[in-house]
């Protein structure tokens, strides 16, 4: 990508990392998690006052990063999980997965048939999770609990935007009129 992708601009002067803690410090999320790897300088996004988790193993994949951020996650709390490559966020987005999401589950939004971001963690899979030292693979331990699908009409929370030309494609969109974060 040229640079990390939590420093592409997502618009309005922010950007990818920027937008998506302005968005959950604005919902009242809190503590809101970042968890970065070691070169990565959290400075600009002090502002917002997010825990800042390194991962000095990024070998062990994402979901040890999971991991690393759900250990900051106080006990009994549900938590949102967000990738950092898709800057889709919005208000409606949250309540209906909070509206949704089961103490011992968790929901994700849903469009066409893929499940998309964020998703919610119910307070018991939060807590689950947390006990843990290592965390093979999340998807498999998430098949260990409820799945709500929360039907939303916005493609937006399927991108994952991973390469140049996916990253060309959502600034050609976020200019769309009807397409602004």
């Amino acid at each position: 990508m040229g640079t990390d992708k939590a420093l592409l601009r997502a618009g309005h002067g922010l950007t990818f990392a920027g937008h998506l803690l302005n968005c959950f410090v604005a919902y009242g999320c809190n503590p809101v998690v970042l968890v970065v790897n070691e070169q990565f300088d959290p400075t600009p996004f002090l502002a917002e006052k997010p825990e800042i988790v390194v991962n000095h193993h990024l070998e062990k994949g994402r979901s040890w990063s999971i991991l690393l951020g759900l250990k900051k996650v106080p006990p009994g709390r549900a938590c949102f999980i967000q990738n950092i490559d898709n800057p889709f966020l919005e208000p409606e987005l949250l309540d209906l997965l909070a509206a949704s999401v089961t103490y011992d589950g968790y929901a994700v939004p849903v469009n066409q048939g893929h499940g998309g971001h964020p998703i919610l963690l119910g307070n018991k899979v939060v807590d689950f999770l947390r006990q843990h030292h290592d965390l093979p693979d999340f998807r498999q331990v998430l098949h260990r609990f409820t799945r709500t699908e929360v039907p939303f009409p916005d493609d937006r929370i399927l991108w994952n935007i991973n390469t140049p030309d996916d990253y060309k494609e959502f600034t050609r969109l976020k200019g769309d009129s009807h397409k602004n974060l």
